[in-house]
């Protein structure tokens, strides 16, 4: 499944759920998710590295905790992905498979994110633990999908809830987390 999205940074949280909810979009209640990203060994995150990133994403909501494995790999960009993911028992595990794979820790961060759904579209309303609020419009796609024109829809949709496109952040979290602690 390709996922293409578009991402920006929020000066105020508050207001766009407030439109949101204004609109009759139901947002969720806040979900605290830990993404452990690993990587190529030598790989770095920025521009349009296409080799496959591994990420290990540990979701509490309401006292439940499931543990979520996603293989990435971008297309056009960074929020551009073929994702594939599935379930996971023994996250402890499966980190150890993944180093024997040749893959090494490359992030790590914590981030409570709230979702609202219109039409296809899912919004992630992120408060990212160092970086800040962010809201992500995603759509999921087949691969031979138009970047440009998916992008485009995604942006006219958040810009009617008063997100700008001058806050766009083509970036994703671990690659601005590391840029943040000087390591991109």
């Amino acid at each position: 499944m390709r996922e293409i999205e578009v991402k920006a940074r929020l000066k105020d949280m508050t207001l766009v759920i407030d439109r949101l909810t204004g609109a009759e979009v139901a947002v969720s209640d806040p979900v605290t998710q830990r993404d452990q990203v690993f990587g190529l060994i030598g790989q770095d995150g920025s521009g349009d590295n296409q080799h496959p990133w591994l990420r290990l994403r540990t979701e509490t909501k309401n006292n439940t905790t499931i543990h979520i494995f996603t293989l990435k790999k971008s297309v056009t960009s960074q929020l551009d992905s073929i994702e594939h993911e599935t379930i996971v028992d023994d996250p402890a595990e499966l980190v150890e498979i993944i180093a024997q794979l040749g893959f090494e820790a490359y992030s790590d961060l914590t981030k409570t994110r709230r979702k609202a759904k219109i039409g296809s579209i899912e919004l992630c309303l992120d408060t990212v633990e160092g970086l800040g609020n962010f809201i992500e419009a995603e759509q999921l796609t087949d691969d031979a999908a138009d970047y440009d024109a998916i992008s485009q829809g995604l942006w006219r949709l958040l810009e009617k809830y008063g997100v700008s496109r001058m806050d766009e952040v083509t970036d994703g979290y671990d690659t601005l987390e590391r840029r943040q602690r000087g390591l991109e």
